[in-house]
């Protein structure tokens, strides 16, 4: 016979509190969207039907709410449960079906192929093509490319390259 002592939640650790069982553990880049509308990508961890836990790299508060929008588009939203270094756990405002947030075959009927998440930004970047620089404004961007404006227009698939503050040129098309 085996015995054991029933632990009520409020004894447990912050990220050891959980309503059920959690998905195997998931390594995946998603967008996190904090309270004041910035955006920022985060790192999901361990992911359940009522919850999350994800590595962030900004500074957040329990109690805050977010937005979590993953690969395939879809997002949820939830109240940041518990922080602990650069790790959060986030308690959706509803149960979602794992497999609906994260297979990689249900795609948002908006896209058509999976996308690396696009944080939105407001920069300026020096686009070289043919020799000549141009200022570009950036607009969106993501591990896969980015959205410029430019003075002139450019012929979709001409080879350039891309600077951005405090990185190095990166080629593109």
């Amino acid at each position: 016979m085996f015995f054991f002592k029933r632990r009520r939640m409020a004894d447990l650790p912050g990220h050891e509190r959980r309503r059920s069982i959690r998905h195997a553990t998931v390594i995946q880049v998603a967008k996190i969207r904090l309270e004041e509308n910035r955006e920022e990508l985060c790192l999901l961890r361990d992911v359940s039907p009522e919850g999350l836990k994800a590595e962030v790299y900004v500074r957040t508060e329990c109690g805050k709410h977010v937005e979590i929008e993953v690969q395939t588009g879809h997002r949820i939203g939830g109240r940041i449960a518990w922080v602990t270094g650069k790790e959060i756990g986030v308690s959706f405002d509803e149960p979602m079906p794992m497999s609906a947030m994260l297979a990689h075959c249900s795609f948002d009927s908006r896209l058509s192929k999976l996308r690396p998440p696009r944080l939105e930004v407001d920069m300026y970047g020096l686009l070289r093509t043919d020799g000549s620089d141009v200022v570009v404004r950036v607009r969106n961007i993501s591990q896969a490319g980015l959205q410029i404006a430019a003075p002139e227009p450019f012929h979709i698939g001409t080879a350039c390259a891309i600077t951005l503050p405090g990185l190095a040129p990166r080629a593109a098309t």
